[in-house]
């Protein structure tokens, strides 16, 4: 779902996703406790979350809510 993401909002989000194995003193600092977490970020700072797995839509909604796209 991730990859579509990207190609869906490239050129207006930036989405990226992070193996928390390989990234645990990131997934540490950003407070990471369960998998699957996404963390919006606009400007630099954490402007929602959402943690467990979801419908995509939900994650299209959140987007267009936050960035306007």
């Amino acid at each position: 779902m991730v990859e579509q993401l990207e190609k869906d909002y490239a050129g207006k989000v930036k989405i990226v996703a992070m193996d928390v194995d390989r990234g645990q003193e990131v997934a540490g600092a950003l407070g990471v406790m369960s998998i699957p977490t996404v963390i919006f970020f606009k400007d630099g700072q954490e402007v929602a979350r959402i943690v467990g797995a979801l419908p995509r839509q939900r994650f299209v909604d959140e987007i267009k809510a936050r960035y306007g796209v």
